[in-house]
């Protein structure tokens, strides 16, 4: 059997960002104070976080957003993911009416795509929650957040209808089960708190996939995983089960829920010194069965190790970095660098759940330096991304159906917790030059990657 280099006819090339970390604006036109404006209390569950007073400027896409879309247009995008704001739409979360001028940005946002024919994937919810509804019932503790967030889709859906083909409810969902606090902007008071909001966010998606096809039959839905590729630190078997035990919770729940329909035995799992019983009802069961995702969206950055000697539900998001390979490159902030491990992620997921797949995020973090002269040379991401792409090409290859690619990020935007010093995009932000966009090296290096549909690499 003989391979083409190039990807197959109609794959969609692109890049992403996330409103939280990219749009600034914080304040502009009657938006709401989300939990990304404020983090109370999370320096005190992370020491590594910043302050996150650079989340409210970021990269100012919000002003500049017909600059960046055109930058888009001109690496010749396919397909860009990008996240709207709840609180642009409903400032408190609640409101009696929709914030026409919020609705009015991405209407603007959505008609330049247009413009550059590019099309859009949005993401409905990216750790933005509206912090006066933390105030008002605690956020996503509570079923109303449910009905309010769906009040929210309902609104955003209707209005774009037609204009956008893609939409995902939540990003990294499965995040959840790691990194509660920043998902939230709550740290859950107990385990079964833990486990009673990550039951209201799949209640939310489901109900949402319905609702998305009710508004718009001709929408396409899926849910969003984060996900890994995990080694046993040893053959030992202790640490192979620990392994099977975290890719079965942090993956594999999350994939049954999206695919099957259903909470599994591996979800169970994450929660079995919970009373799950006293949570889920069969009614919930019921929404979630009539869930009908058309494709299943992944994001992938790394591989991590896993032992006996670790326990993720303690340790939380560090897990993934507790443990180094030492057959693998790591970058400076420990995520290990493995291009097989994206090859991996993919047939595994492809032929288990046998969806197509839409890779939302992939990319490198790095401190790049604006030279002298003006340029930004990023050949270590370009390394990064043409070994992940050969590696999906290959699983491509083996039969997994993957029908679109988006790096992290289409420009560099405010890292989770590290702001500006970790930067993702193919376009440099000058924070010292009133956020001029910069090209770099990789900019022009996917533009010529995204015109030969992946034939050319070099």
């Amino acid at each position: 059997m003989t391979t083409s280099p190039r990807f197959p006819e109609g794959f969609l090339w692109g890049s992403s960002t996330n409103a939280q970390q990219f749009e600034g604006g914080w304040d502009a036109d009657g938006k709401g104070v989300s939990i990304s404006d404020v983090r109370q209390g999370l320096q005190d569950i992370d020491p590594l976080a910043s302050d996150f007073s650079g989340f409210k400027v970021a990269s100012d896409h919000y002003h500049r957003y017909a600059e960046d879309i055109s930058l888009y247009g001109q690496m010749g995008f396919g397909i860009y993911r990008f996240t709207m704001a709840w609180t642009r739409i409903f400032p408190n979360g609640n409101d009696a009416e929709p914030n026409e001028a919020g609705l009015a940005f991405y209407d603007d946002m959505l008609a330049e795509l247009e413009r550059h024919g590019i099309a859009p994937v949005v993401t409905l919810y990216a750790y933005d929650l509206p912090q006066s509804l933390v105030d008002q019932y605690g956020g996503w503790r509570s079923r109303q957040c449910i009905d309010d967030y769906l009040r929210y889709v309902q609104t955003v859906v209707q209005r774009y209808k037609g204009r956008v083909k893609y939409w995902v409810p939540f990003n990294e969902q499965n995040a959840i089960i790691l990194d509660p606090d920043y998902m939230v902007g709550i740290h859950p008071v107990d385990r079964t708190e833990h486990a009673m909001i990550t039951h209201h966010f799949s209640l939310a998606w489901a109900k949402a996939t319905v609702l998305i096809h009710e508004v718009d039959p001709e929408a396409k839905t899926g849910g969003n995983i984060c996900n890994t590729c995990v080694y046993p630190e040893t053959p030992d078997p202790r640490d192979v089960e620990a392994t099977d035990e975290f890719a079965q919770s942090w993956g594999y729940a999350f994939g049954d829920l999206f695919a099957r329909k259903q909470y599994s035995g591996f979800f169970r799992k994450i929660f079995d010194d919970v009373d799950l019983d006293a949570i889920v009802t069969d009614d919930d069961l019921a929404v979630i069965a009539a869930a009908e995702p058309d494709f299943l969206s992944l994001t992938y950055y790394m591989s991590n190790v896993m032992s006996a000697k670790l326990n993720f539900r303690d340790q939380g998001i560090k897990v993934l970095t507790s443990v180094p390979n030492p057959y693998l490159e790591q970058t400076e902030w420990g995520w290990n660098i493995d291009p097989y491990g994206f090859k991996h992620f993919l047939l595994d997921f492809s032929h288990r759940y046998q969806m197509p797949l839409l890779i939302l995020e992939n990319g490198l973090g790095h401190r790049d330096e604006l030279e002298p002269e003006g340029v930004v040379h990023d050949d270590y991401r370009i390394n990064y991304l043409r070994a992940h792409i050969q590696r999906m090409k290959e699983a491509i290859d083996l039969g997994a159906d993957v029908i679109g690619y988006l790096t992290w990020s289409a420009t560099d935007l405010y890292s989770t917790r590290e702001g500006f010093e970790k930067r993702y995009g193919f376009v440099y932000v000058d924070q010292d030059n009133n956020l001029r966009r910069i090209l770099k090296s990789s900019f022009h290096w996917y533009k010529k990657v995204i015109a030969s549909n992946g034939a050319d690499l070099s």
